[in-house]
């Protein structure tokens, strides 16, 4: 689309753009929060989706098997294995050996993991009231 294109619309369609635009702009900046937050995780990534699964886990009172957690994400078990390594080296998740199957492991945050995630979704929350709004 060119600008000249653009800026020929109709009013509400220009302020539709100029909301995605701000949407887009304050996304960008909460991705990079994210990063602030766990350096080295991709912030739309994989272990962002993991630890957002492994936060409902919590909330909801449900046990996440290491397989589990790999499947509710949406990743390979090799990619969330190095991944769930990861979170476990910085102390955002912790496996629990499973007492009656020594095969299988629970995985569960931590509470800095959970003071993490709180911290990207209060993140998240301000960026899309500040996209509503029209500030930040």
């Amino acid at each position: 689309m060119s600008a000249v294109h653009f800026l020929q619309k109709p009013r509400e369609e220009h302020g539709l753009a100029m909301n995605l635009y701000r949407v887009a702009k304050n996304y960008r900046r909460h991705l990079q929060e994210c990063e602030d937050l766990l350096p080295g995780l991709q912030p739309a990534g994989s272990g962002w989706l993991m630890l957002t699964e492994l936060y409902l886990a919590k909330i909801e009172k449900r046990k996440m098997s290491v397989s589990g957690v790999c499947v509710s994400a949406g990743v390979p078990s090799t990619t969330g294995l190095r991944y769930l390594d990861m979170l476990m080296g910085v102390g955002m998740a912790v496996r629990i050996p499973d007492e009656n199957d020594r095969r299988r492991s629970w995985v569960r945050l931590t509470d800095a993991g959970v003071q993490t995630v709180e911290q990207m979704l209060t993140g998240f929350v301000t960026c899309i009231d500040a996209s509503q709004t029209g500030t930040r």
